[in-house]
């Protein structure tokens, strides 16, 4: 039970995080991203977050490019929070697609696997969550060009 558990421990976070790698340079990226969820139906993206200007700004940099896109689709978001007892996923809403650059100034998109995640809480959350997260893959398949 024990090997089990570490298993689990060490694997997790290479199962939840999926990261890809983008052709395009920072600012392109993000606007590929916002361009690819305005073309998917009926998502939206509320806000962009530029957390390099942040800490920098906040005297803890620099940093390199760094900063994340939320996104949200009513009509899925609905059907989960139609119900109280699934409100308590509120805590992952909106979902966000993180956008960043190495060092070497490489650019990555990452997200979140919602389906995996949804899976861990079953019925409508794994329901919603399933298509949610294909339609995520989608958008950063359109946006990175896989």
């Amino acid at each position: 039970m024990l090997l089990m558990g570490a298993i689990v421990w060490f694997t997790m976070p290479a199962l939840m995080v999926i990261q890809h790698k983008s052709p395009r340079d920072y600012q392109a990226t993000v606007t590929a991203l916002q361009q690819a969820i305005a073309a998917k139906q009926d998502w939206k993206a509320p806000a962009i977050s530029d957390f390099q200007k942040t800490i920098n700004e906040a005297g803890h940099g620099p940093i390199d490019k760094v900063g994340s896109i939320a996104l949200c689709n009513p009509r899925y978001a609905s059907r989960i929070l139609a119900d109280p007892k699934n409100r308590k996923v509120t805590a992952f809403m909106p979902l966000a697609i993180g956008v960043y650059e190495d060092g070497k100034g490489q650019v990555y998109v990452s997200q979140l696997d919602v389906g995996l995640m949804g899976m861990m809480f079953g019925e409508t959350i794994a329901e919603v969550m399933g298509v949610a997260g294909k339609d995520l893959s989608a958008v950063i398949a359109t946006a990175v060009g896989k």
